[in-house]
Formats: structure tokens, C-alpha cells, sequence
């Protein structure tokens, strides 16, 4: 897949609270909603001296949505922009996540935390091309079990929480491994923090199949250059902006 980048002014066009501390900002950016592939990301001014990656959450229309939990001074000035300020965007970088050519093979979504934001447009474009869905949740509790009226328009949504607030206590690995045990022929798509990404590798490997994780690095450029997202994997290392943010769980030593 080639990647079309651009580097555009965009202007909000809403933002909204879709919970205590999480936020979604809608950009009008038809330069990225043309050509953004499901589990690329950005490189977005947030008020600080570099850009920050932000996965792309949605699109509608000519507008990009950005989905993020307000944790710093960047999503800080994210969430306080004014409908009409303008940013700056970058993107559509890296490489997202491939669909199997079999459409009959299902696409498990395995989500931790905040990185549930990459998959609303990943379950979309798959309902879209007559894929089967599901998705796997786990978050700190219910007030952090973000999107998932939006992810059951695709598919079954199946959640877990740290503290028993919602759905079963417990981690996102327990589901995924009630989920191999019924069946392993299935498309795994991951993204979440590092520690819930190596649990759902070694679960991967103890099941003998390849899942398709989606890893969120630190980043200043986006385009390989500083070398600041670099992961190690087969023995070398590769970096996050241009040789992911999406790799095959069976490459990446975690």
C-alpha cells in the first residue's frame, strides 16, 4: 500500500466529551479522510514545540475525528480548541492493518484502554466489506469503557473491567483466551498499552497464531527520522512511524 502524506492546516469543527476526561476532535482534513487506511495515524500540533501521534478514530465526510483521554498538557489544549481554530496535521502516516482476503474469516478486535480509539473506522470499513466482527474490551472501569454503543453497529462488543464496574473483573487476556478456545481461525486485531500487548502476544503464542498489533510509541517525527519510536524486533530494531504503528505479533520481541 503506498502512503499519501500531507502536511495541512485543518479546522475544528467539533468537540465533544464523550466522557469524564475523553474527548473526540473532529477536523475538516479531506486531504486525510481520502486517504487514510483503518490503523494509521497522524502527527498533530497540540500547543507544543512537536507534533503528537494521534490515531484516527473516524471519519465523516471531509471531517477526521480524534479520539483521546486528556492526560497532559497536549490533549489539555486539544480538548480546550474553539469550533474554527485551526491546527496543524500531518498525515496519513504508517501502516495500518491488513484485512484478510478470506471474508469469511472473522476480525477479533482485542482493545486496552485508549486504544480502543483506532478501531471505530477499522469496524466500520470491515462491516463495510461484509467482514464479521467482534470486539474484545478491557478498561480501568465502566466510566472508561469508551465507544462501545458505536462499535456494537459492527458486531458483537464483549467488555471487562480492572474493578468489576462493568462486565466481568478481570483482564482483556482472559477473554481472548475463552474466545481461542472456541476458535483460533480468526483475524486478531490489538492495540492498547505495552503491558496488555505483551499478556495478548504471549497469549497469541501459546495458541500458536499471529496476531496484528497496533503499538503506541512516543514519537517526534512520524516519518523515521528521529528514531525515538524504534521497537525491537527479529533481532533488529524498527521503527513504530514508518515499519508499523501495525506489526505481525510473531516478528516484535515484547
Amino acid at each position: 500500500m503506498s502512503i499519501t502524506r500531507s502536511l495541512i492546516k485543518a479546522k475544528l469543527t467539533d468537540n465533544a466529551e464523550l466522557g469524564k476526561g475523553y474527548y473526540v476532535s473532529w477536523f475538516h482534513a479531506p486531504e486525510i479522510t481520502k486517504n487514510i487506511h483503518p490503523g494509521q495515524f497522524v502527527m498533530m500540533e497540540s500547543g507544543q514545540y512537536l507534533l503528537r501521534p494521534f490515531s484516527v478514530y473516524e471519519t465523516k465526510g471531509e471531517n477526521a475525528g480524534f479520539l483521546y483521554r486528556v492526560i497532559g498538557g497536549g490533549t489539555s489544549f486539544l480538548s480546550k480548541l474553539k469550533i474554527g481554530n485551526e491546527v496543524l496535521i500531518h498525515g496519513p502516516l504508517g501502516k495500518g492493518f491488513t484485512f484478510p482476503e478470506n471474508k469469511n474469516k472473522p476480525i477479533l478486535i482485542v482493545a486496552g484502554g485508549i486504544g480502543i480509539a483506532t478501531f471505530p473506522l477499522v469496524a466500520r470499513v470491515a462491516s463495510e466489506n461484509k467482514y464479521k466482527i467482534k470486539t474484545l474490551f478491557g478498561a480501568r472501569s465502566k466510566n472508561d469503557l469508551i465507544c462501545t454503543e458505536e462499535l456494537k453497529k459492527y458486531g458483537e462488543v464483549e467488555s471487562i473491567t480492572d474493578d468489576g464496574s462493568s462486565g466481568r473483573k478481570g483482564l482483556v487476556t482472559e477473554l481472548l483466551t475463552t474466545e481461542l478456545n472456541k476458535n483460533k481461525d480468526q483475524e486478531i486485531f490489538v492495540c492498547g498499552p505495552m503491558p496488555m500487548l505483551k499478556s495478548v502476544i504471549k497469549v497469541c503464542n501459546e495458541f500458536g497464531v499471529i496476531a496484528q498489533v497496533s503499538f503506541e510509541e512516543y514519537m517526534a517525527c512520524g516519518y523515521g527520522v528521529c528514531m525515538s519510536c524504534v521497537i525491537k524486533a527479529n533481532g533488529k530494531y524498527l521503527r513504530t512511524c514508518v515499519d508499523g504503528p501495525v506489526m505481525r505479533s510473531d516478528i516484535v520481541a515484547v
